[in-house]
């Protein structure tokens, strides 16, 4: 089997390559800062003990670093995520139909709600690959155009507001599909557009100004869910804050943002959309075959 691992760097890592400095700068740079030395060191530790036991487990492996991957991943049967939920949702940008892993490498200190097999040794993990104890799900995801151009697929959530948050977010809402057309002016804080699994963290967060227990669904559920974030509630005429979407429906987004409007895909992919740009946004006919163990 042809195994690609994309181990995700750890902060202590991120900080060294990023400000090019020694341990001994960067030690002072934390002390500074009030930052909990142990507990990034320790996290360092674990997560650099996870890449080296899954790289002798797994001998014929290619294992490369996360920022290391900058190409869509070709030839291969699986693809391992070392990481938390923003690296899975990173590595699945570069991925059409192979088969990703989620494995939480810091179960410890990261929910990892995307990562499946993060409760887990390495061993333990492996033996269950071995011996075939898991199954493939298939995971909607966002598909999304802006000015006819493609976004990338969301595994999560897509945004579209303005990139600085103290600024109103403006925009036209057109919803075209099962329940007819409806069309909405709307000023808020931006849209976030989610999928079963991206309803577990942003939109989570934000859903539960209108719905106190939250709305979670399975990341297998063939649907899309929109929420507009902060409105503003006393603009005559608008009394659509949140909606779903299901294969065939249309979301049309016409920005009225006076700032720098952006659109995000995943918090990872940025896209401009400025006053004159129109989104287009739909539940992907291309799900994300993950692999998960066959207890979940």
């Amino acid at each position: 089997m042809r195994i690609l691992i994309v181990a995700k760097e750890s902060k202590y890592e991120w900080d060294r390559k990023k400000f090019g400095i020694s341990h001994e700068e960067l030690v002072k740079k934390y002390s500074s800062e009030g930052a909990n030395l142990k507990v990034i060191i320790d996290s360092h530790e674990h997560q650099l003990f996870v890449r080296k036991r899954f790289a002798e487990l797994l001998p014929d492996a290619r294992m490369i670093a996360m920022s290391g991957l900058k190409e869509p991943v070709k030839e291969q049967d699986l693809v391992v995520s070392l990481g938390g939920d923003n690296s899975f949702t990173y590595v699945t940008h570069f991925l059409d139909s192979i088969p990703i892993m989620g494995v939480n490498s810091d179960p410890s200190r990261s929910i990892g709600a995307l990562c499946g097999w993060g409760s887990e040794t390495p061993e333990q993990v492996i033996e269950r690959i071995h011996n075939k104890q898991y199954r493939i799900n298939k995971w909607t995801r966002l598909e999304g155009f802006v000015d006819n151009k493609p976004m990338a697929l969301g595994t999560s959530e897509y945004f579209f507001g303005e990139r600085l948050r103290e600024f109103m977010s403006r925009h036209v809402l057109v919803y075209r599909g099962r329940l007819g057309e409806m069309k909405y002016e709307q000023k808020n804080s931006g849209f976030i557009f989610a999928t079963g699994a991206g309803s577990t963290g942003w939109y989570d967060s934000t859903v539960r100004y209108l719905h106190n227990e939250g709305r979670v669904f399975a990341p297998t559920e063939q649907k899309a869910v929109f929420i507009a974030t902060e409105p503003y509630r006393f603009k005559r005429g608008v009394n659509i804050f949140e909606g779903e979407l299901f294969p065939g429906d249309v979301v049309e987004l016409q920005s009225l943002n006076d700032s720098e409007g952006i659109a995000t895909s995943d918090c990872w992919e940025n896209y401009e959309f400025h006053r004159g740009s129109t989104a287009i946004i739909r539940v992907s006919n291309q799900p994300l075959n993950v692999i998960v163990p066959e207890s979940s």
